[in-house]
């Protein structure tokens, strides 16, 4: 069995998606309010997380709800969970599905959309499954393959999930990865430390408090996706 993360590019101009709101993809929200999506699907609504700046917050979630609607939401800081009222597969007159089932690989939940691009996560029994998926998928946008790994029984980690399947690393926003690469590079995280906070959001160009927000979410989410290992 063979598992592939793609990157797909090229839905926020419309390629392989509907265009007709403001914003015609969660690919083009996710760029106009640098915001970040993950998307469980489902045939009748969908399940999103929403993360992106508190100031932005209440802009994506109006444009979410203009693009699929919105039947309940619950908010905590520069996150937000929401239960759209359409599946984004009735929203979308995407290819992606048929190409899936044609070469016989296995969407994994969750969809990841992040600057104007969207990730998927597959499950193929031959290796060759997915590189004729990434060649079909070409046809419609533009592919980076993020990862792939053969997941033969000695490799599966049965500890992380039960089937031994586990989420790759967390997945940073832009900004969040450049807030936290600019702090570790710079020696925030050394002892004594060799920067401060104020000098790391200038670097990146933003204030200081904005960028406490981004390491502290990034913080969070690298810290959540390791210690589960450690507290068992």
């Amino acid at each position: 069995m063979y598992e592939a993360t793609f990157r797909l590019a090229g839905c926020e101009s419309g390629s392989g998606c509907g265009s007709e709101p403001e914003f015609g993809s969660y690919d083009a929200i996710t760029a106009a309010f640098d915001a970040r999506l993950s998307l469980w699907c489902n045939d009748h609504s969908d399940l999103l997380l929403l993360e992106c700046e508190t100031g932005r917050r209440e802009a994506a979630l109006e444009a979410i709800d203009a693009f699929a609607g919105i039947e309940d939401a619950i908010v905590d800081g520069s996150d937000a969970v929401a239960v759209t009222g359409n599946c984004v597969k009735a929203l979308e007159a995407t290819v992606v599905d048929g190409i899936l089932d044609e070469h016989g690989c296995l969407l994994l939940p969750p969809i990841r959309y992040a600057d104007g691009a969207r990730s998927i996560r597959l499950l193929a029994l031959e290796s060759a499954h997915l590189t004729h998926c990434y060649h079909d998928l070409l046809e419609d946008f533009d592919v980076t393959v993020e990862s792939k790994r053969d997941l033969s029984f000695d490799s599966l980690d049965r500890n992380r999930t039960p089937d031994g399947i586990g989420e790759p690393l967390p997945a940073l926003s832009r900004r969040q990865r450049q807030v936290f690469a600019a702090a570790y590079e710079r020696g925030y995280y050394e002892i004594p430390r060799e920067t401060s906070m104020a000098a790391v959001a200038e670097s990146v160009g933003i204030d200081r408090r904005t960028a406490d927000e981004h390491r502290r979410q990034a913080e969070r989410k690298i810290l959540e996706s390791v210690a589960g290992r450690y507290l068992e």
